[in-house]
Formats: C-alpha cells, structure tokens, sequence
C-alpha cells in the first residue's frame, strides 16, 4: 500500500484543519487544568510527562484523565502507594502498559473483568446508559492483555485506516478496554465512552475484527463530538436546551446533546457498513452490514426533520455545517428512492 494511498484513506472523514485545531488546542489547555490539580502533590518533576505522551498529544489527553481519576480516588483513600503508581503513567508507561503500534499511534490495551470496573455516575453522566462503568489505566490491568487481543485491535483499527476513518478513529482513540468476548448468537454489543476519560472506549467485542471496527469508529465519533462542542464553547449552550427530540436509535425522547451525538455516530457507523457492503468480504460480513446499514438509514432518515431542528442549537456555522454534511453523506439517494 503506497504512502498516497494510506494518507487518502487516513483522511476521508478527517476534521477541516480549522476544527482540528481548536480541538488540539482545548486538548492541550485541558491536560495543563489536569496537571495544574495534581500539581498540589508536589510530584510534578519527579513524574514529568515522558517517552511517548510527551510527544503523541492524543495518547497525553487520554492518560491525562486517568491519571487524574487514579490519583483523585487513592488520594482520598489515603494510599500513598497509589497515587505515586497513578502519577508514575505519566512517564513510563512504554513499560509499564505496553502500547500497541497501530496505524503509526500509540494503542494502550487493558482487559479488565467487570468486577474491575468502576461505577461512578460522575463518569458517565453523557452516556445514554444506566450503567456504564468505566476501567481506570493501570499496569495490572493491561498486563492481561493477550497476543490474541492485540491482533485483533490491530486488525481492527486496520480495516478502519482501510475503510476512510483513520484519522477519526486514530485521533480520538489511545485507550481500548476489551471487557468481555461475545458469542456469535449475543445480539448486543455493549460499547461506551464518556467525556471523564475522552479517547477511551469501553467494549464487548467479537473476535471478528471487523465487528471490533464498527464499535470503534462509535465510540471515537463521540469523543470527536464531545471535543468539537466544548472546544468550540457550544457544550453549554446546547445542555440548557431543554428540548427534546425523538431519537429511533433508541426509540426514545432525547435532548439535543444526546440527539445529536446519535446522528453523528450513527452516521459514521452507516458509512463504514457502505463500505463494507462494497468491499465485497463474503456473505456472513455482507449481510450484517447490509441489516445494520439498512436499519441506520432508516433511522436517519425517519429523523431528518427532528435533525434539522436540532442542529439549530449549534451555533457554530461550521460545526453545523459539518454535523450536517456527514448526516447526508449517508442520505445520498434515499430522499428519491423514497419521496
């Protein structure tokens, strides 16, 4: 594959320059409040960012919150050993968490068991789920990380690059948290991510790599999103609305926050099944993308008028502009098909 070739791919759903940016620059003023807090520890030489994160801003955004997160709960506990161990990520994680290399990124790996996540309503309080515990970044954790699940990442983020998400899914993902193998009769995946540990998603996964891609660009869309409201200053504004609108992805009344990170992770989610459907990979891979894709234009569709309504409350032309090109990139044809 030539240089050209990847950099087409890489940058199909890329961020305009102007909006990548100002999200580099709300991610380097987010990690400085981080280190400013924990500056108070007095520890702020002795664990100076190092090796990669010093370089790699997403993989410094992402350990940045969890550092933080450990730091915070053992400080309160009182355990001493803890808070050093949480503030020691910062410069020696190459040994400690073992980065896999995917895509030329950085890719920390953990596999924890449910009973290791934490649940804390503080960290998921814009995820669409009663329960979504969140796996805070430590060396034991990452350590059970098998060859077979870093193949299967590796694959996965390489049908992604492949697919036009590469620079989607690569800047908006440095930590993946496999939680639990699914069979192939399970229909549902359970995946999340939430704005207390941006670049970080959480995910049941099959040992298709594929199905591993699908989840992936999910999740790195909603932290694409989370970041573009905030780092545009537009994240306020659209939590004070107090209107709702009907989201078919969940069959429920959403306000206009969650609405439209549905529409704008669905829409990424429908354009990788196109291209799964046109990358011709055997009937099994061809038929589910064909049901999902077929059920998120659907549901796009059904929801255009609402769409319109609620993108009103972004009151950044571009942003707008942008929520709204990608909507229809999924559209194209379905208005005539239809009437």
């Amino acid at each position: 594959m030539s240089n050209e070739t990847v950099g087409r791919w890489m940058s199909t759903y890329a961020l305009p320059t102007a909006l990548r940016e100002q999200v580099d620059a709300y991610r380097q003023a987010k990690v400085a409040r981080i280190d400013g807090v924990l500056r108070v520890l007095g520890a702020e030489n002795e664990y100076a960012w190092g090796d990669t994160a010093s370089s790699d801003l997403p993989l410094r955004y992402a350990l940045a919150h969890h550092v933080f997160e450990g730091v915070s709960r053992a400080a309160r506990e009182g355990d001493h050993e803890a808070v050093s161990s949480a503030m020691a990520l910062r410069t020696d994680h190459a040994s400690s968490l073992r980065p896999l290399r995917a895509g030329g990124a950085p890719i920390v790996l953990m596999h924890p068991a449910w009973r290791d996540l934490t649940d804390d309503a503080s960290l998921r309080e814009d995820v669409a789920r009663a329960s979504a515990p969140v796996a805070i970044v430590s060396s034991a954790l990452c350590m059970r990380v098998t060859a077979t699940d870093r193949d299967l990442v590796a694959r996965a983020l390489d049908t992604a690059v492949e697919a036009g998400f590469g620079a989607m899914v690569l800047r908006n993902t440095r930590v993946i948290a496999l939680i639990a193998e699914l069979m192939p009769g399970d229909a549902k995946i359970r995946s999340w991510t939430t704005s207390a540990l941006p670049a970080t998603a959480h995910l049941d996964y099959f040992t298709e790599h594929r199905y591993v891609s699908r989840e992936l660009i999910h999740e790195a869309a909603h932290t694409e999103l989370n970041d573009l409201f905030s780092a545009l200053d537009t994240a306020g504004e659209i939590h004070r609305s107090d209107a709702t609108f009907y989201a078919p992805w969940l069959d429920a009344e959403r306000p206009v926050f969650g609405f439209l990170h549905g529409t704008w992770a669905f829409s990424h989610v429908a354009l990788f099944c196109r291209w799964l459907l046109n990358a011709h990979l055997g009937p099994e891979i061809s038929a589910v993308a064909a049901m999902m894709h077929s059920r998120y234009v659907e549901q796009l569709h059904s929801s255009r008028e609402d769409f319109s309504r609620a993108v009103e409350s972004v009151r950044v032309p571009e942003l707008a502009e942008l929520l709204t090109r990608r909507r229809d990139d999924v559209l194209v044809g379905v208005g005539s098909e239809r009437g």
